[in-house]
């Protein structure tokens, strides 16, 4: 039987199917999970809130999933799939519908769900990667999962992942002195399993569009890392004002004199523009003109030195707009 897809606010969706919608998700949220909860939580209402799903030649609804747009981040949930429709991959095709409608829509914006940890290795099929700390809710246990995409001519700009791909390539970054010589104290990573601390510390970095990025080619060759972030003050700097954002890039010798860093840098700081942040900042060990090269090429401007920021000495680069 034929399957079609649709995608409606609320207020657009005819009072039959959207009572077949309500239904399918208490069936399988409150029912069948038993978890006695309001299912019907007044999100579906939001500015923005759109649901999906897919119905037969008969209009009975198969699955649906539920896309918010919150302040900082988009939103997918109450993925739901009918028993009777199950392994037809309907669910899937959803997901990837939701995905591209939102990265076609907010490049570069990250979208959140939470996931039951038991189908955190579904969603991960999708880009999304853990984002945080297990939790319960109506007692089962969930995940909380975050996925961004932002591609520019040649690059794509991802969430890291445990991948055995992405830690190998982590841990070649990060063990060479090349890389290492202008960041923090220089030392170099000695043992493959300091790549899931740095993984951790990343994760908890992500917050809208702040956050720490592969950057890879289009085929998926891994490059480096893009970073934007807050960035500590000094001690006795700041004065009690806010931390502000940083960006920075760390890439392997072997994508070096291509542009990549300043084409995938330059992709992070619209993106942050984009998004009202007014100013962000650069710092480069005084010796590291290449990283200064690129900070002048995406048009952020010489600011001398300082020892504003992690207690030593930078040569400071900064990018501010208007409010």
């Amino acid at each position: 039987m034929a399957v079609t897809f649709h995608r409606a606010p609320v207020a657009e969706i005819t009072p039959l199917t959207l009572y077949r919608l309500l239904w399918l998700r208490v069936s399988v949220f409150v029912v069948e999970q038993e978890a006695a909860y309001p299912e019907i939580d007044g999100r579906d209402i939001e500015p923005g809130a759109e649901l999906m799903w897919a119905e037969d030649t008969a209009g009975a609804v198969l699955a649906t999933l539920r896309i918010l747009r919150e302040e900082r981040n988009n939103r997918i949930g109450r993925v739901a799939t009918a028993a009777a429709a199950r392994g037809r991959g309907l669910a899937g095709d959803l997901m990837r519908a939701a995905i591209e409608v939102l990265d076609a829509e907010a490049p570069g914006i990250p979208i959140l769900l939470d996931a039951q940890a038991q189908l955190a290795g579904w969603y991960g099929r999708f880009g999304f990667v853990v984002a945080g700390e297990p939790f319960a809710e109506d007692g089962i246990p969930h995940l909380p999962m975050r996925r961004t995409h932002l591609a520019t001519e040649r690059l794509v700009l991802r969430e890291w992942t445990r991948s055995a791909d992405d830690r190998a390539f982590l841990f070649d970054l990060y063990r060479r002195s090349e890389v290492r010589r202008y960041i923090g104290d220089g030392r170099t990573m000695t043992d493959a399993d300091e790549v899931d601390d740095l993984l951790e510390r990343w994760a908890a970095r992500a917050d809208g569009v702040l956050g720490i990025r592969a950057v890879t080619t289009l085929d998926g060759t891994r490059l480096g890392a893009i970073l934007l972030k807050p960035i500590p003050w000094s001690a006795g700097a700041g004065r009690g004002a806010p931390e502000e954002i940083e960006i920075g890039w760390h890439f392997h010798p072997d994508a070096g004199g291509r542009g990549y860093a300043t084409e995938s840098a330059a992709a992070v700081l619209a993106l942050a523009h984009d998004t009202g942040i007014r100013r962000v900042v650069a710092v480069t060990h005084p010796d590291n003109v290449a990283s200064q090269a690129v900070a002048t090429r995406i048009g952020m401007q010489p600011a001398g030195f300082t020892d504003d920021y992690y207690d030593t000495t930078c040569a400071l680069f900064v990018s501010e707009w208007a409010s």
